[in-house]
């Protein structure tokens, strides 16, 4: 492995891309024709995942309620994130450097290996093993990633993808995204609704209007992404369907339409993992998700 590489380019006909694996292993850069299909990073060099395209979540997505859970009669605590205190937020991925793995002109491979914390010290108690990789194809940027289980005992997990669009005043967004989690001021879910005929996406809807920082439930692929003063737009698809996080803070002109595979606080849920999306993983399994951003118009 390669650590410490600030970024990496990617180009393939009018795709191109910038991984950051130092900076959270995050996608810096992705762009079509010059156009930004994801919000560019300012700086490539940058380490401030919150300032990327796009950065990674793993072993979980979301907030952990006040930092902590129960699983399998083994109580686990982890430090509270500085943006969600008390609570835990989207995992270790995006605050760690990835090394690289591999490195082409259109794809690359980043990792990294986490070990337990010293007994006592609040963290993520199992071993595991991390993966993305980032592939452009002619038309589409396919990132994949995935975690491996390397502890003696079964391991709770969930992946996801935490990407920024730009341009939320002029954007619309189309796909099936059926049932909502309504949520407290905590952004924690509280109950499972219909989603109501204001915040329907079936038939689009502008982004701009919308408050949300919500999981929405169920549903299948396409999500169509598309601008009203931009030639190109974007369709997402995700090999894990389940779940969906949307984001549309009033105050930025980002937005954020991220796939994951759990419920946000899956971790102390009552409901079955049917309903919250989380997986159990024995020791040497492995889970993957895989998420294509085709660029449509070119």
């Amino acid at each position: 492995m390669n650590p410490n590489v600030m970024h990496l380019h990617l180009e393939n006909g009018d795709l191109a891309a910038d991984v950051c694996p130092v900076a959270g292993g995050s996608l810096g850069r992705f762009e079509a024709r010059g156009q930004a299909m994801l919000r560019r990073a300012p700086d490539l060099g940058a380490t401030d995942p919150l300032e990327m395209a796009c950065y990674p979540l793993i072993p979980f997505s979301s907030r952990v309620a006040h930092a902590r859970f129960r699983f399998e009669g083994r109580d686990v605590t982890l430090p509270p994130d500085a943006l969600s205190a008390p609570h835990a937020l989207h995992g270790i991925g995006w605050r760690r450097a990835w090394d690289v793995i591999e490195e082409a002109d259109t794809q690359a491979e980043i990792g990294f290996t986490h070990q337990p914390p010293a007994h006592g010290e609040k963290g993520w108690p199992w071993a595991f093993e991390a993966r993305q990789t980032f592939a452009l194809d002619g038309t589409a940027l396919t990132i994949a990633i995935s975690i491996a289980n390397k502890a003696e005992t079964a391991m709770p997990a969930g992946l996801g993808l935490h990407p920024f669009f730009e341009g939320r005043t002029t954007a619309k967004l189309t796909g099936d995204l059926p049932r909502i989690w309504e949520a407290d001021a905590d952004c924690l879910p509280t109950h499972l609704a219909e989603v109501t005929a204001v915040r329907k996406f079936a038939r689009g809807r502008r982004i701009a209007p919308l408050t949300l920082d919500n999981c929405f439930a169920g549903g299948a692929d396409p999500l169509d992404i598309e601008w009203e003063d931009r030639p190109l737009g974007l369709r997402m698809t995700r090999s894990d369907t389940s779940h969906t996080v949307i984001y549309t803070p009033q105050a930025h002109d980002f937005f954020c339409v991220e796939p994951v595979t759990h419920m946000p606080n899956a971790l102390n849920r009552p409901e079955p993992a049917e309903v919250t999306g989380l997986r159990v993983l024995a020791p040497g399994e492995t889970m993957r998700l895989e998420c294509r951003f085709e660029v449509r118009g070119l």
